[in-house]
């Protein structure tokens, strides 16, 4: 059985059953000892009152003559035998009338129930055998009661109040009421449980329709929430996975549109210079060859990326980390970009700290972070303006404040600026600002995105600021490690 509906159900079933089972037993046995302990009360009861009967009847007719006579007429309690004895301790009166005549010592009775006494005197004693002793047969019935002896030896039991058995009826009516109110209340218990549990399966059927249409390629599918309590916070749950997973194979598509426009167009140059040189049209001289070369460059460079790029995502990129001295790396970058910012008329400037501290990078990662703002930045910015590189250490325990000692590295350029609504997927693989832009000046749009892996990877954080018309600086910091002492 794998319905979750029915296995609920069956739980549920279970439990009420047990529940209501160890209910009833336990209240059927704490009945029964109640009722135990009333019959035995009333049993004292009902002795007492035959001995005050008794004590009324001899200190009315002075000895026990014709007692027997009223043992005839007497209804026991729960059909108990009741054997009376006089002070010699020879029976005088039985209710079967078996025993009279018979000594108390004959016949091996127990220890008496109770002493009559009259004046002082012990005249009887009087002696209970129980009919079945541990099995209740009846109730407890109306009171003794015993009036005036009109005249000596006349007396009878009032017929009027007898001591009628009603216990075992009792007793059956008592089991029946708890027999039926264990059905009544196990049927409504599961008529509820079915409900209730339809109620919590509902929401689980609905996710588990809404996963089949989602496996099935319905990334835009949605699932209605129908409460405010868990099942309504797993169904926004699956809301927001059904959007990120549409958003990713929405990315994933563009993602593979990209690469393919992005080696189409060297594979094209490529196919196209080496047909023209098969046909005659080219000569097979250093110019040709220089060019296919360039393009077989740029398919390496954008392969190398796209590794890269994957393997930092994925967490498998591995960092030869070792003190470096990042002025001195920076420095070295910014010597080769300054060929192209002369060629392009921008003036390329640095400010960096002295005495900056050594920093644990990989710095074959970090030059290559560098180096790909600078080319980000040289080819936004027009001729005639300029590029800055700064590099500043912040010790925040010195500045008052809590955080961890880092150096800050910017590039900021005199370019046009990035629009706001850009700016938050300006570190996504393969995303332009300008679409229309060739690969020439604005690059396979992957440049970015490492370098926010490379930066992360390290511990790092990068951020950009823009502003239109005035250009944008480009941030990243490292972290140092707080010197001891």
């Amino acid at each position: 059985m794998r319905s979750l509906r029915w296995k609920l159900a069956l739980a549920m079933l279970l439990v009420v059953a047990v529940s209501v089972g160890l209910t009833a037993y336990l209240t059927n046995r704490g009945t029964t000892s109640e009722f135990e302990s009333y019959i035995e009360q009333g049993r004292q009861v009902f002795l007492e009152q035959v001995e005050e009967g008794l004590g009324w009847y001899y200190e009315g007719q002075g000895n026990w003559s014709g007692v027997e006579n009223l043992f005839d007429g007497l209804a026991t309690f729960r059909n108990d035998r009741v054997i009376l004895a006089d002070s010699s301790g020879t029976i005088v009166a039985d209710t079967r009338g078996e025993l009279i005549g018979n000594t108390t010592a004959v016949i091996e009775l127990n220890a008496p129930i109770l002493d009559i006494v009259v004046s002082g005197e012990e005249v009887g004693e009087l002696y209970l055998l129980p009919a079945q002793p541990g099995r209740f047969h009846g109730f407890i019935g109306g009171r003794l009661g015993f009036g005036e002896f009109p005249q000596p030896g006349l007396y009878r039991w009032p017929a009027e109040r007898p001591l009628v058995s009603y216990e075992e009826d009792f007793i059956d009516s008592t089991n029946r009421s708890l027999i039926i109110a264990g059905v009544v209340g196990a049927v409504v218990a599961i008529l509820l449980g079915l409900l209730l549990t339809r109620q919590f399966t509902k929401p689980i059927r609905v996710l588990k329709n809404g996963a089949a249409r989602i496996a099935g390629g319905d990334l835009s599918h949605k699932v209605e929430v129908g409460s405010k309590d868990e099942f309504g916070d797993l169904a926004e749950s699956f809301n927001s996975m059904a959007s990120s997973l549409d958003s990713s194979e929405q990315a994933r598509q563009r993602l593979l549109a990209d690469i393919a426009h992005e080696l189409r167009t060297p594979l094209s140059v490529i196919e196209g210079t080496v047909d023209a040189i098969l046909d005659g049209v080219y000569e097979p001289d250093t110019a040709r060859l220089t060019s296919l070369k360039e393009e077989a460059a740029v398919l390496t460079r954008l392969v190398n990326d796209l590794r890269d790029l994957t393997l930092a995502e994925a967490g498998q990129l591995r960092l030869q980390v070792e003190p470096t001295d990042l002025a001195e790396l920076l420095q070295r970058r910014v010597s080769k970009a300054e060929v192209i910012a002369r060629d392009k008329n921008i003036d390329l400037k640095t400010d960096i700290a002295a005495g900056l501290p050594r920093v644990d990078i990989d710095a074959r990662r970090i030059d290559q972070v560098v180096a790909n703002l600078l080319d980000n930045a040289l080819n936004n910015t027009p001729q005639g303006g300029s590029v800055l590189v700064t590099v500043a250490a912040v010790d925040y325990a010195k500045a008052g404040t809590e955080g961890r000692n880092e150096i800050v590295v910017s590039v900021s350029d005199t370019g046009g600026g990035i629009p706001a609504e850009h700016l938050p997927h300006i570190f996504e693989r393969l995303y332009r600002v300008d679409h229309a832009r060739s690969r020439e000046k604005g690059g396979a749009g992957l440049g970015l995105a490492i370098a926010k892996q490379m930066v992360e990877l390290h511990g790092g954080e990068i951020r950009v600021e823009s502003e239109m018309g005035r250009g944008s600086t480009f941030l990243f910091t490292l972290p140092v490690k707080r010197q001891e002492g």
